[in-house]
């Protein structure tokens, strides 16, 4: 399930950074959950809309920040 439940009981989204590891994402829970990727579709925001979105969002989902896989490497070289 890629869409997750947060600690008061509303749907959390994942905004992903890059495409290409959002539709991994989408394709992984599809195959956990059964189904297919291709019944899903993957929205694209620009990082204004999203901060536009979770500014005047009162009700709906709220959205949980999944950051680049390569600044996630990165980060762990510089730390080793």
């Amino acid at each position: 399930d890629i869409m997750q439940e947060g600690e008061d009981g509303k749907p959390v989204l994942p905004l992903f950074f890059v495409l290409e590891e959002a539709n991994i994402a989408v394709k992984e829970a599809t195959e956990a959950d059964g189904g297919s990727a291709d019944d899903f579709e993957v929205v694209s925001l620009s990082l204004p809309r999203a901060v536009e979105l979770l500014a005047g969002v009162t009700e709906g989902p709220a959205f949980q920040f999944i950051p680049p896989q390569s600044s996630i490497k990165h980060i762990q070289d510089y730390l080793s």
